[in-house]
């Protein structure tokens, strides 16, 4: 049986494919194609280098029971 397999797209590939090839005929981008240029690259490429101080939370660890029993054990 063939599959066929169909992958999402997202915005910021779709511009980037699209300035590219605009670029590889030769054609100069406007500045408004510079300044979607950088915004595109900008979120693939942070997709590299995991999440930003936006999206990160800090947690408090939890201690195992293991060492909670210990830290008893030994306080008593």
């Amino acid at each position: 049986m063939n599959e066929n397999i169909v992958k999402p797209s997202t915005i910021n590939k779709d511009v980037l494919g699209i300035l590219g090839r605009k670029l590889k005929n030769g054609n100069e981008l406007t500045m408004t194609e510079d300044l979607m240029a950088i915004s595109a690259s900008a979120s693939i490429t942070a997709n590299f280098y995991g999440p930003g101080p936006a999206e990160m939370q800090v947690h408090r660890p939890e201690l195992p029971e293991s060492v909670k029993g210990l830290l008893i054990e030994y306080a008593g």
